[in-house]
């Protein structure tokens, strides 16, 4: 199966991004390939609980469905060190098997992956 890196930089301003990005994981999952989500800039806000419950995209999708199945298959859920400490997030407030990475593990995950941006 293949390896698939999904990058996320737009965060609830942008709820269909959000949505689009975190059901495309879920199939990848689904499919059986090996997946990675990184969060940047004003994405990191997905990786607190309960950011995402309310963000709906206009076809009728939901975040949060998505959210809690990679979160429950754990798919490695990364969140930009600086991007994070920007906006005063602690780490201690996100969802399950998220964690604090930097640019130098979403360069190492790329060359080794496909990627998806959002």
């Amino acid at each position: 199966m293949a390896k698939f890196l999904f990058v996320l930089s737009r965060g609830l301003e942008d709820p269909t991004r959000v949505v689009r990005c975190l059901q495309l994981a879920k199939i990848a999952v689904d499919k059986g390939h090996e997946v990675n989500l990184f969060l940047v800039d004003d994405a990191v806000v997905v990786a607190r609980l309960g950011g995402v419950e309310s963000v709906k995209a206009p076809t009728g999708d939901e975040a949060q469905p998505y959210l809690e199945f990679l979160v429950e298959k754990k798919v490695p859920l990364l969140v930009c060190t600086p991007c994070a400490g920007a906006r005063a997030l602690d780490p201690d407030e996100f969802v399950a098997g998220a964690r604090l990475e930097t640019g130098m593990t979403l360069i190492d995950l790329a060359a080794e992956s496909r990627v998806f941006t959002f």
